[in-house]
């Protein structure tokens, strides 16, 4: 073996050790457990889980389907029946040579995805330290390197973030351009074309990086191309047609901004203001990440370079600074006391997608990876000092490998990582293996459904419950993504009013619905008695319970409306039940609304459903069968200071998901979320969404509720839980 691969061997087992005590003891629970957002402390935590959970199913069904149904990839199982979901968040398919044979061989997502980020993490230091090696020329200086860019938190993400972490090729990219600009040979510009290609497609989001990252890089491949005596077409053409590859996996998210599920221009662009951090924060984090020291030593390398070595500064140096503007976000004006827009805000114009990319901080990877092999070359020429002295030098090597051993020391979690169990096997997933056992493929309805932002318990179950299709892939008419399709909304209103008989009739004529499958201890008292009384006059049968899961089948007819299955481009001009969307005539924004049970009091932070009874008073049917956002009939709350009458907050509407004829009355539902103690008036009012209220707007149909807001109680002890989203089914059961 040749001392250059033995070299490269002790880099990537060193770094494979440093992955299993930073992560530990993750290794030892990888098929049962994830890292919990919740006991870590993790800023919005139960978001963090939700999207951890959304990231498992995600990396299970591009496995399973990259290899069973590569055709249909992106019509993935949830939020049936709406086209193209997996393109409402990230696809990972670049990941799927390490995915897809751990879960063809496990059948365990959550194995797979704890075993593929730690292999994506071990990755991205084993490459970095390649690429710091072969400028530097030192294994020390790029180990380093290697530790300070792969166990930055920004990389790591908690070990919780695949979709951030799979960055893992970048510094490969760099090192094969850089090889195929100074020898264009043919197995180095293939090696080039497939290592580029597995990162385009490792997430739409890593796409992007990749692209400013190269983009950034190439004046340096094209200069050292020429100083080589060589063309830089050709390294510049495999770059390129790798990234055509982004063209056929964008074309579903094309499809989706098209139809309304990705947020218009506008909206996206609010969306990154939000989310933008500025120039100052940008370069803290930068810091913070890899440490000050490492900072320093960047600065070394980039101050006093060797001569052979200008155009790979001036290439670092070059990402650095691209991927730290647009990290910046909006706050960084391409012509600073301009009123030019961010070159972040010009991008989302000019380059197609580059508008969904809505937390520019997720750039920062390009500044971290250029400031890591900066620190390198620093390293490398402090080496230098030393002279011929070879005492001096194997002194410096050890220095800098007890750096590297520091960095990854400083990272170590003061106490083991905290864990929440997900066991495909145990019994959260009971009713699933009974889907894969005993029942037949068709359309899964599970309840109760999550269809509130705020409403986290439901959240979380929705999310295991993903996790829990990967059992069996049967379609699953719940879900949740960063963007959900307009008629899921809908479709979870109706599914939250059953066993109403109505609103099963309207369920059944949109989607055809195959089994609904009932989470008893989330279930009022008596529910599943009502269940079991009602199911013959509803068309279901009750088939078993499994654990705490009730299971009816569906032996109704019911129907695919091709509006949901395949929605139009543009805004719809009547409901499915073909009433008009337009706006209401002020004599007929007239409605009562009846609250039984009034809350006097409430929890701060709490998040409530309120059921009401909603008559139309007005001449006109109201629209409100129709996934559309605009003219469509909604409840909705908001609060007011008491004292002032001062509006506080707005919640989000909820559609009366019916056509209401006048005289008309029926049962619906709105939530809202109770804020910091005090005194406040609640008011629940109906809505023509785009429109505004009707009680704003010279009609009627709101109630004012004074409602004192309480502080949530302190445990006098706090009490050890284990945060799976719920506890065991067992002590689900107990609870109710």
């Amino acid at each position: 073996m040749r001392r250059v691969d033995r070299t490269l061997l002790l880099a990537s087992a060193a770094y494979a050790v440093a992955v299993t005590l930073l992560s530990w003891p993750l290794v030892t629970t990888a098929s049962t457990s994830v890292v919990d957002p919740v006991r870590l402390g993790q800023r919005g935590a139960p978001w963090v889980r939700a999207d951890l959970d959304l990231l498992i199913w995600i990396l299970a069904w591009t496995s399973h389907a990259i290899v069973t149904r590569p055709l249909s990839l992106f019509q993935a199982n949830i939020f049936y029946p709406a086209p193209d979901t997996l393109a409402a968040s990230e696809h990972l398919i670049g990941l799927t040579p390490i995915a897809t044979p751990l879960f063809l061989l496990t059948d365990n997502a959550v194995l797979t995805y704890n075993v593929t980020l730690l292999v994506v993490i071990w990755l991205a230091a084993t490459c970095t330290f390649a690429l710091a090696r072969a400028w530097s020329g030192s294994a020390a200086a790029a180990f380093v390197a290697g530790a300070a860019f792969a166990f930055a938190p920004h990389v790591v993400g908690a070990w919780l973030r695949l979709h951030e972490s799979a960055v893992a090729l970048f510094p490969l990219v760099m090192l094969l351009a850089w090889r195929a600009a100074r020898a264009p040979r043919r197995a180095t510009l293939a090696a080039l074309f497939v290592v580029t290609l597995l990162q385009v497609l490792a997430g739409m989001y890593v796409a992007y990086e990749l692209l400013a990252l190269v983009a950034a890089f190439a004046p340096a491949l094209v200069v050292e191309a020429r100083r080589s005596g060589r063309s830089p077409l050709p390294v510049l053409a495999t770059l390129g047609l790798a990234f055509l590859a982004i063209v056929p996996v964008g074309i579903p998210y094309l499809r989706l901004r098209a139809v309304g599920t990705l947020p218009p221009f506008e909206e996206a662009l609010g969306l990154v203001a939000q989310n933008s951090i500025g120039l100052r924060y940008a370069l803290q984090f930068v810091g913070e990440d890899l440490t000050w020291p490492v900072v320093a030593l960047a600065l070394v390398g980039l101050v006093w370079p060797s001569r052979t070595q200008l155009v790979e500064r001036l290439g670092l140096l070059l990402v650095a600074l691209v991927g730290v503007v647009l990290s910046a976000g909006l706050a960084v004006p391409l012509v600073p006391g301009t009123s030019l827009p961010s070159p972040y805000e010009i991008l989302m114009r000019v380059v197609p997608g580059f508008a969904s990319l809505r937390a520019p901080s997720r750039f920062l990877v390009l500044p971290l990876l250029a400031v890591s092999v900066l620190a390198a070359l620093g390293l490398a020429r402090i080496v230098a000092l030393a002279g011929a002295q070879v005492w001096g030098r194997r002194a410096l090597h050890a220095l800098f490998l007890a750096g590297g051993v520091a960095l990854v020391a400083v990272r170590m979690p003061e106490e083991p990582l905290p864990f929440a169990r997900i066991e495909l096997e145990g019994p959260q997933m009971r009713a699933h293996r009974w889907l894969r056992d005993e029942g037949t493929p068709g359309p899964v309805l599970r309840l109760p459904v999550y269809n509130a932002l705020l409403d986290i318990r439901e959240l979380r179950r929705t999310g295991l419950d993903m996790i829990g299709s990967t059992l069996h892939w049967y379609p699953l008419l719940n879900g949740y993504s960063g963007y959900p399709p307009p008629g899921a909304r809908l479709l979870m209103t109706l599914a939250q009013r059953l066993p109403d008989p109505r609103a099963l009739d309207e369920l059944c004529r949109l989607v055809d619905v195959r089994w609904i499958v009932l989470h008893l201890p989330q279930l009022p008292e008596q529910e599943e008695e009502v269940w079991q009384e009602r199911a013959p006059d509803l068309g279901l049968t009750f088939v078993a319970r499994v654990a705490n899961d009730a299971i009816f089948r569906v032996d109704r007819e019911c129907g695919v409306d091709p509006r949901l299955a395949h929605p139009a481009r543009g805004a719809p001009t009547e409901t499915f039940g073909g009433v008009p969307l337009a706006p209401l005539d002020p004599r007929d924004r007239r409605g009562t609304l009846i609250l039984d049970d009034a809350p006097e009091e409430l929890l701060a932070n709490s998040h409530h459903w309120f059921w009401l009874d909603v008559t139309n008073e007005g001449t006109a049917t109201w629209p409100g069968l129709s996934p559309a956002e605009n003219d469509t009939v909604a409840l909705q709350a908001r609060w007011r200071e008491a004292s002032s009458g001062r509006l506080l907050r707005v919640e989000e509407p909820v559609p009366l998901a019916r056509d209401l004829s006048p005289g008309e009355t029926m049962r619906a539902q709105v939530d809202a979320l109770a804020p910091v103690p005090g005194e406040y008036v609640l008011e629940l009012g109906l809505v023509q969404r785009g429109r505004g209220w009707f009680a704003d707007e010279g009609g009627s149909g709101i109630l004012r509720l004074p409602v004192r807001v309480r502080p949530v109680p302190q445990p006098a002890k706090a009490r050890h839980a284990d945060h799976d989203g719920e506890r065991d089914d067992e002590d689900d059961a107990s609870a109710r």
